[in-house]
Formats: structure tokens, sequence, C-alpha cells
């Protein structure tokens, strides 16, 4: 079939499947209490112990391998965003003597792979931002055929993003390329009902929180929980001590309102106002806004301006400094909340939704008692968490960061919980778990058939 025929058709096939959704929605209602509790026996997987030799799981995976078709075992490796792409260049400094082609950025580059497409610089999430980009993508996913015809890998890892990701592990396994996924879509929270798709589309998927494994493998998707990549980059790069005792000698507040600009828009002011009355309680605090993007700078700037807050010091570059000197953050659900949290200071996990259907799917189709990642790897709130749509949802978070901020006994509480979290999640080294899963899908001898 033609490169652009192809392509014509999948744009088809997933339009009609976005238009699809209410009614696959409507299908779902009636079965939510099954899905929820299906979520819920995966949560109380938590406290398995940590990860140990993941191959031993995914023999599935490994007897998908087909023989290779050079001297030099080739993969190709996506991303689609900065995190992901984070994840996937330090994965291929763990494979010396692989080559590798991609989709990502200036990270993977520097990895040593051939990019074809800088994907990670356009990340896109939702309706309008795939529409924004949807001549990228096309560009992109066109791309990525020709690289199945003309030069096959051995191996297709995806990692994350399984948005455009499910749609390209289908096109590989339709040519009998093997697809690894890194980071397994959140499925068991969001519409379990794509299951039955993500087991067609993928040969394994490794999951980088405890009790997923376990909601993929009643599903029959080969899955290995490899731990969280967190954990290797606070093990690489641990804050400076200095730097962090100069973060303390302050009550400092850190807020953090997520990585994209729907998400800060979002955010950020409701954060602000809390900033506000704390520090008019406590006249001496700090607060800080570090951001790792430098292209989110100027919203930031414009926010704060626009809202009056100039006592907010913003600060780009790590987290981790200001993330273990804090005495409270405020962070978006998200990684950045579990990054906040492995630190193990008092954090209040917050997600403001955007706009009345946001709000009716959070109550019926969320299949998961948490948001906070802290709170479902625990299986209990450790730390407090708040989804609303109204902006007096702030005065709840207000209240609580008020206690949080002064009660001791409410603190030593949420410490120990989030000791308790950092303890389930096992030792570092989730990286050099997910390298030697690859090598041993391409060096081991294939299956017969």
């Amino acid at each position: 079939m033609p490169i652009a025929v192809e392509v014509g058709l999948t744009l088809v096939r997933e339009v009609l499947r976005a238009l699809l959704t209410p009614v696959r929605l409507l299908l779902y209602l009636p079965a939510r209490r099954r899905w929820r509790q299906l979520a819920r026996a995966a949560l109380a997987s938590a406290a398995a112990a940590p990860p140990q030799a993941p191959t031993t799981r995914l023999q599935a995976f490994l007897a998908a391998r087909r023989p290779p078709r050079g001297a030099t075992p080739h993969v190709f490796l996506s991303a689609g965003e900065a995190s992901g792409e984070a994840h996937a260049a330090r994965l291929l400094r763990e494979l010396p003597g692989v080559r590798a082609t991609a989709f990502g950025g200036a990270l993977l580059l520097a990895a040593g792979a051939d990019v074809k497409v800088q994907l990670s610089e356009h990340a896109v999430m939702g309706v309008r931002g795939v529409l924004a980009q949807l001549p990228l993508i096309l560009r992109a996913f066109a791309a990525y055929l020709r690289v199945l015809r003309d030069d096959p890998p051995d191996l297709v890892v995806l990692v994350d993003y399984p948005g455009l990701h499910v749609v390209m592990a289908k096109a590989a396994r339709r040519r009998g390329i093997p697809v690894l996924h890194y980071v397994a879509p959140q499925y068991w929270a969001w519409g379990p009902w794509r299951m039955r798709r993500y087991r067609r589309a993928v040969d394994g998927t490794l999951t980088i929180l405890p009790f997923e494994a376990a909601f993929f493998d009643r599903f029959a998707v080969p899955a290995a929980y490899i731990g969280h990549p967190l954990l290797d980059e606070l093990a690489d790069h641990p804050p400076d001590a200095a730097a962090v005792a100069a973060v303390r000698a302050r009550r400092t507040l850190v807020l953090l309102p997520g990585s994209r600009r729907a998400e800060i828009d979002a955010n950020l002011p409701g954060m602000l106002g809390v900033a506000k009355a704390l520090l008019a309680d406590d006249p001496t605090a700090r607060v800080v806004l570090p951001h790792k993007n430098p292209r989110r700078t100027a919203r930031i700037r414009e926010l704060l301006a626009a809202h009056a807050a100039g006592f907010v010091e913003h600060h780009e570059g790590p987290l981790a400094p200001w993330l273990a000197g804090a005495r409270l953050v405020l962070a978006k659900s998200g990684t950045g909340s579990l990054e906040a949290c492995l630190h193990g200071n008092p954090t209040i996990v917050v997600y403001q939704l955007r706009g009345p259907i946001a709000t009716l799917g959070y109550r019926n189709i969320l299949s998961v008692p948490f948001i906070a990642a802290a709170n479902l790897i625990a299986g209990r709130e450790v730390v407090p968490e708040f989804c609303f749509h109204r902006p007096a949802g702030w005065h709840e978070v207000l209240a609580t960061a008020r206690r949080l901020w002064t009660d001791d006994a409410a603190r030593a509480s949420c410490r120990q919980g989030l000791d308790e979290v950092r303890a389930r999640l096992g030792a570092p080294g989730a990286t050099a778990r997910v390298a030697d899963v690859v090598r041993a899908f391409l060096a081991a001898p294939p299956t017969r058939r």
C-alpha cells in the first residue's frame, strides 16, 4: 500500500474513533463499577516486592523476536515530549553497539540517535493541540512508515505519549516488527475500554508505578514494573546540600503549576491566591516558582504580572534544591507532584478541571479513588489532593495549606506517608532494567513458530 494512502486511511480511522468516543463513554457507564473494582484490585498490589529481573515477566514479549536484519541491532525510539525524550536518551546511552533511529529532539541526537523528526519539540495535548499540529503529525507518521519500509528496525521502543504511539505501534505490528512500550498508559484510570486496542498494538509494556503491571496482566498484555525513572534522576543528580540549606533558611512555599501552557493558565492563578493568603499569615515566608522549561518563562511572567504577584521568585533550572528545601509544595497533579513527594516534604496536589465536560468525566469515568501518584502508590491518602472545577475549590486548598504550614503533627504524618511511598517504589535503576529487557530481546535466540 502506498504510504500516502496508508496515512490517509489512518487519519480517517482515528477521526471516526474520536467521533465515536461519546458512544464508548455511554457504553462504559453501566460497567464502570466493574472497571473500578479491577483498578482497585490492581492498586492493592502496590505493596508487592520491588521489581527484580523484569525479563522473567516478559517471556511472551521476548518470544516475539524475529531474526536480526543486520550485523548491528537496529532500534527505533520515539518520544513525543520532553520528559519522554529524557527517558529515551538515558536508555540509548545504556545500549552501546545498538544503532538507533528516532523521533525526538536534541537529547536523543546527543545520545547518538539518527533523529528523523523533532517530535518532542512540538508536544501536543488535547483536541486543539492535535488539530494545530496535524500537518506535523501526518508528516511524522509518513516518515515513520518510510523507516519501517526502507530500514526496518529489529525493535520499536515507544516512550509514553500513547495517543500517537499506539497508532505507530499498530503500523509496526502489521509489518511483523515487535513493539515495546516504555511508560505504560494510564488506562487503569481513564478509559479502560481502550485496553483491547492496546493489547493488539504492543508486544510488551513497561510500567513505572508498582500496581500497573497487575492491571495489564489482567488483560493479557505482557507487562513488568521496572521502577520509576525519577528515582534514577534523583540518584544521578542529588540536590546540592548548600543550595538546599539556603532554601531552608527561610520558610519557603514552592509552586508547581504544571509543564504545559494550558496547565499553567489553569492552575497558577489559584495557586497565587493561596500564596498571597499564606504570606498575609506569615510575612517572612518566601514564595518560589521554579520551572525547567525556558519556553514557558514568558507566559509565567505574564501571569505573575497580571496577578500583581511580584512577591513570587521565578527561577529557571533544576527543581530538586527547591523541592528538597521547601516547607510546603503546592503542585499540579502529574510527574512534578510525584517528584515533589519523593523529596519527602509536605505536598498538596491539585488539579483545576477545565470546564463542565472535564468535571463530568472526572466524576463518572475515573476508575481509581485518587489522582495523586503518591496516594495511588500508597493505596491511601498520604498527601492532600483536590480536583475541582469552580474557583471556590481553592478555599479548601488554602485551609489545608495553612494546616500543613503550621501543624507539626500533620507535617510529620505527611512525611511518614511519603517515606512509605519512596519505599514502595523500590531502588533506582529503571533505565538499566529497561536496557536489560531490550538487550535480552536483541540477543535471545529467535523462538520457533
